[in-house]
C-alpha cells in the first residue's frame, strides 16, 4: 500500500511538472552534494530549457559533514571530527539568502554503524532544527532523502556490525540509510516537502544486478558516479519538468557544451561560497573572492544560456586553432578526442573520422573542412583496433551524433595501422559508414606488425596482438578469421564505397597482402572499390601530390 501511496505522489507531481516560483537555491549536503555532478546537471538543465529564467543556484555541500552532529572515532585517521552542518548553517543562511534550500543528508550521520537509537535521534534532531531554521526565515526547504550505501564493491571492507574499526564499514549499512529515508518520507504527513533518491536508488541497483552482479553505482561504496547522480537529479528534473538524455545531457542541440560551461561555473562557485560562508573542514583549497567568483560564474552562465538561445551547434573546449579552424578537445569514454570545426557548416553536418596519424598530410582535411566538413580522431593510440578499440569508437560516434547533431554516416579515413581501427569498426556498424578513404592500410595484423608475409614486421607491435585481443598464443592470433580482409562482406551488403591509396613497393606493409585481398575478395562480393597506386613507391610518402580524387571521393559518398 505505501509503495502505491508514494506511485501516485510520483505520479501527481510529474504531472504537475513546474519551475519553482523561488529565485536564489541552495543546496546543503556531504561530499556528494559537494561534488555535484546531480546539481550541475539540474543546473544545464534548466538553462537549456528555461534560457530566460535567471535562478541562482548556490552549491554549499560540504565534503564529511553531518547532520546529526556526530563523528566517530578516527575520522580522518584522527585528524579532524567530522563537521557539523549547524556549526556554520546560520552563516549560510545569512549570507546566501536562499528562498529555495535543497538538503542531502544521512550518509554520514549513521557514522557507517549499525542502526542505533542514539545515532537516529541525534540524526532526526538534527533534521528538524535544519528544517525549522530554513523555514525560519521564509525559505521553503525541500528534503532529499540519502543515496545508497553500497558494500559490493568494496567487500574488503565491510565488517559485520560488532566489528567495525577506523576505515571499515557495517556490511548492512545501507539498512541504516533505508531506515533515515523512510522516516525522512514520512515527514510528508507533517508538511515536509521530500524527494526520495534512496528508493529508485535501490530499485535500479537490483534492476541492474539481474544481469550484472557487479553492477554499482559507486565505486568506493559510498560516492556515487556520473549514472548515481543522475539518478539522483531526476528527483528535481521531473518536478520541474526538467528533459536531459540518458546520459544526463540537457535535451538540446548545445547540451554538451552547456553541460560543460555549468560545470566551468560550479567549479568556480562551490570553493568560493564555501569560503565566504566559512567551515571547519581542513582540506578544501580557498576560492576566489566571492564577488569575483560570481562575476566569473555570470560570464560562464551567459555564454551557456546564449548557446541554449542559439540554433547552431556548438562544440564545447576549444583550445586553439588547426590550419586556420577552431580545434576542440572532447573527453569521450574516458579519452581524447579532437573535433576541427568548419567556419559554416554542410548540410547534414558530415564528418571525417580518422583512425590514426590525424594531421599528417592534411590537404584533403583542410580542403573537406572548407566544404563544411568537421574533422574528428579520438587518440586510443597502441589499441590497433581491437574489440576494445571499437567500443571505444561506438562511444564517441554515440556522443557525437546524439550530443552534437554530426551526421550518421561519418567518412573514414585510414592511413597505414589507422587501416584496422576504420576497417573494424565499420565491419561492426557497416550501416553508419558513408565511404572509406584508405592509404597504404593495414588490414591484416598477420601482414602488419605480424610480419608473416613479405613484410618487416613490428616486434613490439605484435607483442600487442595477443593481449589487445585476448588470444593465448601466436598460433591461435594466426589462425584468426577475423581480419578485414576476411570480412568484408557487411560493408559489401550496405554498398560502402572504397578508396585505397598505396605504393607498389610498400615493405612495411606490402599490398598484395592488404589493399590486393581487399580488392579481390571485395570485388567478388560485388562491393565498389577504386585504387590509386603509386609506382615505385614505399610505405612513405602517404597521400597524393595533388589531393583531388580523395577529396572529390569523400564530398561525393558522404551523407
Amino acid at each position: 500500500m505505501r509503495h502505491l501511496i508514494l506511485s501516485l505522489l510520483l505520479t501527481i507531481t510529474a504531472a504537475a511538472a513546474e519551475l519553482p516560483k523561488e529565485q536564489r537555491i541552495v543546496f546543503l549536503g556531504d561530499s556528494i552534494t559537494q561534488g555535484g555532478g546531480y546539481i550541475e546537471f539540474i543546473d544545464a538543465a534548466l538553462i537549456a530549457q528555461h534560457p530566460e529564467v535567471t535562478k541562482e543556484i548556490i552549491p554549499l555541500g560540504l565534503s564529511s559533514e553531518t547532520v546529526s552532529g556526530l563523528s566517530e572515532d578516527g575520522h580522518a585517521g584522527g585528524k579532524f571530527p567530522r563537521p557539523d552542518l549547524h556549526e556554520r548553517l546560520d552563516r549560510a543562511l545569512e549570507k546566501a539568502k536562499p528562498e529555495l534550500v535543497f538538503a542531502c543528508y544521512g550518509m554520514n550521520d549513521g557514522i557507517y554503524l549499525p542502526l542505533g537509537a542514539v545515532r537516529t535521534k541525534a540524526f532526526q534532531d538534527g533534521m528538524k532544527k535544519l528544517h525549522e531554521k530554513v523555514a525560519a526565515t521564509g525559505a521553503r526547504i525541500v528534503h532529499l532523502t540519502p543515496p545508497v550505501f553500497d558494500p559490493v564493491p568494496i567487500k574488503q571492507r565491510v565488517v559485520p556490525g560488532d566489528q567495525v574499526k577506523p576505515g571499515q564499514f557495517y556490511q548492512g549499512y545501507n539498512e541504516v540509510l533505508d531506515f533515515y529515508s523512510d522516516w525522512l518520507l514520512d515527514m510528508r504527513q507533517k508538511g515536509w516537502e521530500v524527494l526520495d533518491i534512496h528508493g529508485p536508488m535501490n530499485a535500479a541497483i537490483a534492476e541492474k544486478r539481474k544481469t550484472d552482479p557487479e553492477f554499482t553505482f559507486s565505486k568506493d561504496g559510498v560516492h556515487p558516479g556520473p549514472e548515481g547522480h543522475l539518478l539522483m537529479a531526476r528527483a528535481v528534473l521531473d518536478v520541474w519538468g526538467l528533459k536531459v538524455k540518458p546520459d544526463g545531457t540537457p535535451d538540446h542541440p548545445n547540451g554538451a557544451a552547456i553541460l560543460a560551461l555549468v560545470k566551468k561555473k560550479h567549479a568556480i562557485l562551490r570553493p568560493a561560497w564555501l569560503s565566504y560562508v566559512g567551515h571547519k573542514r581542513p582540506g578544501n583549497p580557498p576560492g576566489l573572492p566571492i564577488e569575483e567568483a560570481k562575476a566569473k560564474a555570470a560570464e560562464l552562465d551567459a555564454e551557456a544560456r546564449k548557446l541554449a538561445s542559439s540554433k547552431e551547434i556548438v562544440f564545447p573546449n576549444q583550445t586553439g586553432e588547426w590550419n586556420g579552424y577552431a580545434k576542440h578537445e572532447l573527453t569521450i569514454a574516458g579519452k581524447s578526442v579532437t573535433v576541427v570545426v568548419p567556419k559554416t557548416v554542410a548540410a547534414g553536418r558530415p564528418w571525417v573520422w580518422h583512425g590514426e596519424f590525424f594531421g599528417h598530410k592534411p590537404a584533403p582535411d583542410i580542403a573537406l573542412l572548407g566544404k563544411g566538413f568537421h574533422i574528428v580522431y579520438m587518440k586510443i593510440n597502441d589499441m590497433l583496433g581491437c574489440p576494445d578499440a571499437v567500443k571505444l569508437w561506438n562511444q564517441c560516434y554515440t556522443e557525437l551524433t546524439n550530443n552534437y547533431g554530426l551526421s550518421t554516416k561519418p567518412s573514414l579515413v585510414g592511413l597505414s595501422r589507422g587501416g584496422l581501427y576504420c576497417y573494424n569498426w565499420a565491419i561492426a556498424n557497416p550501416d553508419k559508414v558513408s565511404c572509406i578513404y584508405a592509404d597504404a592500410p593495414v588490414c591484416d595484423f598477420k601482414s602488419w606488425p605480424g610480419g608473416k608475409g613479405k613484410g618487416k614486421g613490428d616486434a613490439k607491435n605484435w607483442a600487442l596482438v595477443p593481449k589487445l585481443w585476448g588470444f593465448k598464443d601466436e598460433a591461435e592470433a594466426l589462425a584468426y578469421k577475423g581480419n578485414p580482409v576476411d570480412n568484408l562482406a557487411p560493408l559489401a551488403k550496405n554498398h560502402v564505397p572504397l578508396l585505397h591509396v598505396f605504393g607498389d613497393a610498400d615493405d612495411v606493409v606490402p599490398w598484395d597482402e592488404n589493399t590486393g585481398l581487399i580488392e579481390t575478395r571485395y570485388k567478388a562480393l560485388g562491393g565498389s572499390i577504386t585504387l590509386i597506386r603509386k609506382p615505385g613507391v614505399g610505405h612513405h610518402p602517404h597521400g597524393l601530390e595533388d589531393s583531388t580524387p580523395i577529396i572529390e571521393f569523400i564530398a561525393k559518398n558522404a551523407r
